[in-house]
C-alpha cells in the first residue's frame, strides 16, 4: 500500500484500506492464495519510502495505490507486478479479486443461474429473495451472476428451502446452502462469489412496503416523568440483532391488494356496517364508513392514505396474507427513537398530522403517507406521529412490576401507538405514549404498519 501522510483525504483512505484488508483476511477472504502475510505500507512523505519506491518503479504522485509486488531470490520487493488507486478502497478490492481470481472463485467462466428453492410462501424464501433483490440493486450490481430466479418445482441435492448456483449449461449444482439461517446463507454466497455481505438497509416486501432496518438488542423504553402506565423507562432486550419495520403505515391501495386476494376479505367493521367517524370534535358511529369510505360514505379514500377503520384483528389478517407481523410495543417505540417525537425533543405541529390548536378531530382526516420526510424517526420511519394510530401486537398491561396497575384495561385491550390526526395534545404524539383499545375497535383514526422480524441466533 502506498499513502502521502501529509495528505489528509490520502490518509483517511489508507486507514478504511487497512481495516478492509484485516477485514477481508480475518473471513478467510485470502484463504489458499499465495500470498506475503505481511501487508507492506509505504508513505511517499517519508524520503527513505519514497527512494524504495522509485526503485521499484511507482511514479511520484500515484498516491493512494493498492498494489501486488514480486520479491526476488532474497524475498525482497523486486518490482511492482499490478497497482490500483483505492480512493475508493471498495472499489479498489473488487480490483484486486478480480486480479487475483477471488470473484467468482471455482465458478466456470460462464456465469451461472442463481436460484432459489421452497414454497414461495416460506418466510425465509421471502426474506432472502426480497434482501437478494436488494442487494443486486446496489453493492452487488456487478455480481459475476447470469440472473436470479425462483426454481422451477425442485432442484436435486439442493435443500429445500434453499439457495443454489448452477451451471446456466449444464444446471449441474455448483453451490448450494439451506436457508435455515437467511443472513449465513448469503454470507456465504458473498465468499464464494468474492463479494461483501451487508445486510440491506432497506428492502421492499411482496406486499409494497418498504421495510427499513432498525438495531435490536437492548434497548430503553418508557418514561419516569410522563403518563404514570408509561413508567418507568427501563432496559429492554429485543431477542434480535435487527428487525425491519414499514417505512410508513399500510396503504389503502396495499390494503385492496390484500382484500381481493383474500375472496373480498370484510372487516370488522364492514360486517358490522358502521364505525366511528369524527364529527364535530368528537367519534360518532357512521353507517357505511370503513376503509374504502374512511370519513364519507359517499366519498371513496385515496389510495395513498393509510388503511383506516381498521381492527386488530383485520391488521393481523392483512400480516398473515402478506408473511409479516405486526410489531410489539417496545419495537415500535424503538423504531420511533429515544427522542421525545421522532424527530428530537422539541414539539413541532410542522412535522407530522395532528389537530393541535384546532381541536379534536380539526385537521378533518388523514393524509398521504410519506407526506411529512421531516418528521422521519432516527431510522427513516415516516408518520410515526399523527396521521393515524398504529396497533401493535401487545397486550395493554403494566410495564414493569413499579408500573401503574390499571386491572380495567390490563389483559382486555391492545396497544395502539403514535397518536392520530384528530389528537390535539402535544403530549399525545410522545414516542412513549400509550393507549389502550379493543382488538376489534374501529375509527377513522386507527391503522396499523407491518414488521418483518430479524435472525435469532446470527
Amino acid at each position: 500500500m502506498v499513502f502521502n501522510s501529509r495528505n489528509k483525504g490520502v490518509a483517511e483512505a489508507q486507514r478504511k484500506m487497512v481495516q478492509l484488508l484485516k477485514e477481508k483476511r480475518a473471513e478467510a477472504h485470502f484463504a489458499g492464495l499465495q500470498l506475503e502475510q505481511a501487508i507492506q505500507v509505504y508513505d511517499v512523505a517519508v524520503p527513505a519510502h519514497a527512494a524504495a519506491l522509485k526503485r521499484l518503479g511507482m511514479p511520484a504522485g500515484e498516491v493512494p495505490s493498492l498494489c501486488l509486488v514480486e520479491l526476488n531470490a532474497r524475498g525482497l520487493p523486486d518490482k511492482i507486478a499490478w497497482k490500483t488507486k483505492y480512493t475508493s478502497p471498495d472499489v479498489a478490492m473488487k480490483a484486486l479479486d478480480q486480479r487475483l481470481g477471488i470473484a467468482g472463485r471455482d465458478l466456470p467462466k460462464t456465469p451461472p443461474l442463481l436460484v432459489i428453492t421452497g414454497s414461495p410462501e416460506a418466510l425465509e424464501v421471502l426474506e432472502t429473495e426480497a434482501k437478494i433483490k436488494a442487494l443486486m440493486d446496489t453493492d452487488w450490481k456487478d455480481a459475476r451472476i447470469e440472473k436470479f430466479s425462483r426454481a422451477e418445482g425442485e432442484v436435486a441435492d439442493v435443500p429445500s428451502p434453499g439457495l443454489a448456483l448452477l451451471d446456466s449449461s449444464s444446471k449441474a449444482v455448483l453451490w448450494k446452502r439451506d436457508l435455515s439461517q437467511p443472513d449465513g446463507a448469503l454470507q456465504s454466497l458473498a465468499v464464494k462469489l468474492g463479494l461483501a455481505y451487508k445486510i440491506p438497509d432497506q428492502i421492499r416486501w411482496r406486499d409494497g412496503s418498504v421495510l427499513l432496518r432498525v438495531p435490536g438488542g437492548s434497548v430503553t423504553v418508557g418514561t419516569d416523568t410522563g403518563d404514570e402506565d408509561a413508567r418507568p423507562r427501563h432496559l429492554f432486550k429485543i431477542n434480535q440483532p435487527y428487525y425491519y419495520m414499514g417505512k410508513t403505515e399500510v396503504t389503502v391501495a396495499q390494503f385492496r391488494q390484500f382484500a381481493q386476494a383474500g375472496n373480498g376479505y370484510q372487516t370488522d367493521c364492514e360486517r358490522t356496517g358502521r364505525s366511528f367517524v369524527f364529527v364535530g370534535g368528537t367519534f360518532k358511529a357512521v353507517d357505511g364508513a370503513n376503509w374504502k369510505t374512511p370519513h364519507d360514505p359517499r366519498q371513496p379514500a385515496d389510495p395513498q392514505l393509510p388503511a383506516a377503520h381498521i381492527s386488530q384483528n383485520d391488521a393481523n389478517a392483512y400480516c398473515q396474507w402478506a408473511g409479516l407481523r405486526l410489531p410489539t410495543e417496545r419495537e415500535w417505540e424503538n423504531a420511533a427513537g429515544s427522542k421525545n417525537y421522532p424527530w428530537g425533543d422539541q414539539w413541532n405541529k410542522d412535522l407530522c398530522c395532528n389537530s393541535v390548536g384546532l381541536g379534536l378531530g380539526g385537521a378533518r382526516s388523514p393524509v398521504a403517507v410519506g407526506s411529512f420526510p421531516r418528521g422521519a424517526s432516527p431510522w427513516g420511519c415516516l408518520d410515526m406521529a399523527g396521521n393515524v394510530y398504529e396497533w401493535t401486537s401487545t397486550v395493554y398491561g403494566q410495564y414493569t412490576a413499579e408500573s401503574v396497575k390499571n386491572t380495567r384495561m390490563n389483559g382486555l385491550r391492545r396497544v395502539v401507538r403514535g397518536g392520530s390526526f384528530g389528537n390535539d395534545e402535544a403530549s399525545d404524539f410522545l414516542t412513549v405514549k400509550r393507549t389502550a383499545v379493543g382488538a376489534q375497535d374501529t375509527t377513522e383514526a386507527q391503522g396499523f404498519r407491518v414488521c418483518l422480524g430479524g435472525p435469532q441466533g446470527l
